[in-house]
């Protein structure tokens, strides 16, 4: 398991399984990665429209690398044409062929019951099985072309038999290989050039290393109303000129997180005007940016996922215990409640002489603070409404002591 999640789930207790429970659930060969279903369900809205559209025959697979009927030895179903060839290159070779009559040998050994044959069904499911995992790896260091390709599919179908010494290839050979002659033990050419420069006037050469400038932002998964969460999928938001091969390197690197499928999408930016008029995207929320969807191995949820708990405590017949108990140990823990009533007493000295313009903050404060401005107000009207009463009586008297004076 990788450390992002180990960090995250390693004294927490169980996790709870999907939001929507499954009354029967369907087995999956086990040559089939944990994800295969996510990937399918992740395909972009073009293509499953295309394929609603126009179904494919039924003999037909076009995602075999995710399509668990090609992994049943009861189905029907063909490989692809260029998949098809590829796997009848492997099995025709004499790599394979060596390698085959090894299992043989073996299987006969500890079963007891004469020579064994490999079953045609089970070496395709094995392939498929590697040719996924040969797309999902790490680029760089691996092996490549086609002999690269079919020496990795060989170690998966074969249970990583190891290839005679004759049919390996000078790739696989170890730099520095120790050999026997006359008794004596040399080193290879390459292990004597490193030595060469093993001298006191040997110049030490630098190499420039570029920092990482990037930010990857871990985001919640996207679930349409009325489906299930899916725990084998995690959603990244990666800057745009970051390819899938670079996020695959980070998260091996980093994190030592395996993926099996990564499928990404661009989000172009609002475009407005600035105050001279020119063109330009807005930044903030609105900006440019790429996200990626990957697929995991194992399962991952968030620590605060207290739907899930519920949704497993009704499906357990034992209510909210489950989602009490995860309450109760990310208070104990980490103390949520009391970090956010901090956050707001510190937001409210913050916003102490502001105006909320807004009717929709109702809380105390504002709700006080209108009541007195109310108050004042009436008061005032109140004041000013006393002032001009007196001010009329007092005008009256004035009149009629002059017209008694007159009289």
């Amino acid at each position: 398991m990788s450390r992002i999640i180990r960090r995250a789930l390693s004294t927490f207790p169980p996790r709870a399984g999907p939001s929507t429970p499954t009354p029967t659930p369907i087995p999956t060969p086990s040559t089939l990665y944990p994800s295969a279903p996510s990937a399918t369900s992740t395909l972009p809205q073009a293509v499953r429209r295309r394929r609603l559209e126009s179904p494919p025959h039924p003999s037909a697979s076009p995602s075999p690398l995710t399509d668990a009927d090609l992994h049943s030895p009861e189905n029907e179903k063909l490989f692809p044409l260029a998949l098809e060839r590829d796997y009848q290159d492997l099995i025709r070779s004499e790599r394979f062929n060596a390698v085959r009559s090894q299992i043989k040998l073996e299987a006969s050994v500890e079963q007891e019951q004469g020579e064994v044959d490999v079953d045609d069904a089970a070496l395709r499911a094995l392939f498929l099985k590697g040719t996924a995992e040969w797309r999902s790896r790490v680029r760089g260091y691996a092996p490549r072309g086609k002999q690269g390709r079919h020496d990795f599919l060989l170690g998966i179908m074969t249970g990583n038999a190891q290839l005679p010494a004759e049919l390996m290839t000078g790739e696989t050979a170890a730099a520095g290989e120790v050999t026997e002659a006359d008794g004596t033990e040399q080193q290879s050419q390459s292990q004597s050039q490193i030595n060469d420069y093993d001298s006191p006037s040997a110049q030490v050469v630098g190499q420039r290393v570029y920092l990482p400038n990037i930010q990857i932002r871990l985001m919640r998964n996207h679930t349409p109303e009325g489906e299930a969460y899916d725990p084998f999928i995690a959603t990244f938001r990666i800057p745009p000129s970051m390819t899938k091969n670079d996020l695959r390197s980070y998260l091996l690197a980093v994190y030592n997180l395996k993926v099996s499928f990564i499928r990404t999408d661009n989000y172009i930016g609002e475009v407005g005007r600035t105050r001279t008029g020119s063109i330009t995207r807005k930044g903030g929320a609105s900006q440019t940016y790429k996200r990626a969807v990957v697929g995991l191995y194992e399962p991952f949820h968030y620590p605060d996922d207290m739907e899930e708990l519920y949704a497993k405590g009704l499906e357990m017949g034992v209510g909210d215990k489950l989602a009490k108990a995860r309450d109760t140990w990310l208070q104990q823990n980490y103390s949520l409640d009391v970090s956010q009533e901090m956050r707001k007493r510190a937001m409210f000295k913050y916003y102490k002489g502001g105006r909320w313009r807004s009717k929709t903050h109702a809380n105390m404060g504002n709700t006080m603070r209108e009541i007195m401005k109310r108050r004042q107000e009436r008061e005032d009207s109140v004041a000013e409404e006393v002032k001009r009463r007196w001010a009329l009586v007092g005008r009256d008297q004035a009149q009629a002591q002059t017209q008694t004076r007159t009289v």
